[in-house]
């Protein structure tokens, strides 16, 4: 004998899709589980980006969108670089003061605007793809 999943009355055949009872489906559904992802604010990550960078931490944009290996080496980069200047100064080597200078600036100008490319290329592709890249 079978029973109805739903309703629990009893009928002879296993064959039987739909209980003559209730008339539920006694097909096995499947389930599904839902992982909810959310898009990221690229204007948030950049500001991010800008207010951490200015400070000496670049990366932390990156980070935010959970590139987080890519945020500590951009920010292992920027310490090196800014220690770099520093001891150029300490040197008295003032030109490479200034263009450590102009180079960090560069950097951290550049790395605000990859947080951003890198924010919107992973909102699309979660658009696409129901899930992250990364």
């Amino acid at each position: 004998m079978v029973y109805c999943k739903h309703c629990g009355k009893e009928f002879a055949s296993e064959e039987i899709t739909y209980c003559p009872s209730c008339g539920k489906s006694q097909l096995q559904s499947v389930t599904q589980s839902v992982v909810v992802t959310q898009n990221k604010n690229p204007g948030t990550a950049v500001l991010i980006a800008l207010i951490a960078g200015f400070f000496g931490f670049q990366g932390i944009g990156h980070m935010y969108i959970g590139k987080t290996g890519k945020g500590i080496g951009l920010l292992i980069l920027g310490w090196a670089l800014a220690i770099t200047m520093v001891l150029s100064i300490i040197g008295g080597v003032i030109p490479l003061f200034i263009i450590l200078g102009i180079v960090i600036f560069a950097y951290w100008i550049w790395q605000a605007y990859d947080v951003n490319k890198s924010t919107k290329y992973y909102n699309e592709y979660l658009m696409q793809n129901g899930k992250g890249p990364w």
